[in-house]
Order: C-alpha cells, then sequence, then structure tokens
C-alpha cells in the first residue's frame, strides 16, 4: 500500500504558475511559483526565476509577499492565543484590494486533519482581528465604528457575513473620500 501511494506522488507533476514574489524593498521579480495545497500556500512559497531553474524557497517575513494564480498573499503576524506575547508569520491571502485604510484577509489553518478558513480585517498598527461567524455584526460595526451610517446599517442586520467585502469596500470608500 505504500508503495503504491509513493509511485502516485512520485508520478504527479509539480505545477508552477507565472507569478512574482514582492520583497520588502518594494520590487518585484517575477517568474515561475508552486502553487501547491491552501496550508502549504499560506506557510510557503517555492520560486523560480525566469533565467534560472533554482528553486528559492520562501517562508513567511522574508518576502513582503506573493502574487500567483491571480491571488496576493501578504506576509503576516497570525495571534495563535491572546494570552501570547507572539505569533506564527504566515501567507494570508489578500481578499480586497491595496488601496484603502482597511485590508480583509483570508487564512487556511489546519487542526491535525481539519483544514478551514478564516478571515481577518486589519487597519495599519492595530492587530489582526478574526472574524468570528457568531459575533460578526458586532465586531465589524466595532471596528469600523467611526463611519457611523456603516455601523449601524450593520448592526441592523442589512449586511452579513457574505457581505464583507463590500462592506470593507464602502468604508474604504468613504474614508478616502470624505477624511
Amino acid at each position: 500500500m505504500w508503495l503504491l501511494a509513493f509511485q502516485v506522488v512520485e508520478g504527479q507533476k509539480i505545477l508552477y504558475s507565472e507569478g512574482y514574489i514582492v520583497r520588502y524593498q518594494g520590487d518585484t521579480i517575477h517568474g515561475k511559483l508552486r502553487y501547491s495545497t491552501p496550508a502549504l500556500r499560506s506557510a510557503k512559497v517555492i520560486f523560480k526565476a525566469h533565467d534560472s531553474d533554482e528553486r528559492i524557497k520562501f517562508l513567511p517575513f522574508q518576502i513582503k509577499g506573493y502574487y500567483v494564480e491571480g491571488q496576493y498573499y501578504e506576509s503576516r503576524i497570525y495571534d495563535i492565543h491572546p494570552s501570547l506575547s507572539y505569533g506564527l508569520g504566515v501567507f494570508m491571502r489578500r481578499i480586497n484590494a491595496d488601496n484603502g485604510d482597511v485590508k480583509l484577509y483570508e487564512y487556511w489553518n489546519t487542526d491535525r486533519e481539519r483544514g478551514f478558513t478564516q478571515i481577518f480585517l486589519h487597519r495599519e498598527g492595530e492587530p489582526l482581528l478574526e472574524i468570528h461567524p457568531f459575533r460578526f455584526r458586532k465586531q465589524v460595526a466595532g471596528f469600523l465604528r467611526d463611519f457611523t451610517e456603516l455601523s449601524e446599517e450593520i448592526l441592523s442586520g442589512r449586511y452579513n457575513k457574505r457581505h464583507l467585502k463590500s462592506i470593507v469596500d464602502k468604508y474604504n470608500t468613504w474614508k478616502t473620500n470624505y477624511h
């Protein structure tokens, strides 16, 4: 049985897709990136420059982020537990555009054999806020409280979790145009 499983893995072709990495200096280096499972995309990226066959593994915080298959991933600190003074460096998929005060992220987490996604809001200078499904209205309305009208609409039930991207876009537009 183990031999058969090994042969299947050995026979699979590793997929590389066009993309780029973003260094902390702000420059981008185009090449091919290994497009793997969601869990691995959160932990590392394998990169090959166009002029080289050398594979380079980047972990979170070795680069600012990477772009592959139409998705941008940024290095972030995932707070494992609020009582701890440290977190885990991970790559989180950025859901909204780069402009704007509030950023929206998705993180693929694993707990032994199961995987699940977590959604986070972030504003520069503040810790990531994980959005819990049962506290959605209170959390998001509180996070965006300076836009009173939007916060009230969220609390009234006009929006729910599936509207989160449009809520963040609306907030960022308001923040850019009126402040």
